[in-house]
């Protein structure tokens, strides 16, 4: 797997601090007998779109205009 500490390049010179990040590892649900797939092999990467700091005004409008359906507060 690869490095996933920060900071993120996004674009340019847009960039994503890690403290802005939080990643969180589940075992992942599915099909499969005993002891198949027992490893944390879901991921699950959670940003608050809607309160950083490290896009520009008109990147968070865009995006939280085409993700509101799938945000929770901007997240």
């Amino acid at each position: 797997m690869g490095d996933m500490s920060g900071p993120h390049v996004i674009r340019g010179s847009v960039v994503l601090p890690e403290a802005e990040l939080v990643w969180r590892f589940s075992r992942s649900s599915g099909p499969g007998g005993q002891h198949v797939n027992t490893s944390d092999s879901q991921v699950e990467l959670r940003f608050d779109l809607a309160n950083t700091e490290a896009l520009p005004e008109v990147w968070k409008e865009r995006a939280l205009h085409r993700l509101a359906g799938r945000l929770a507060d901007g997240v």
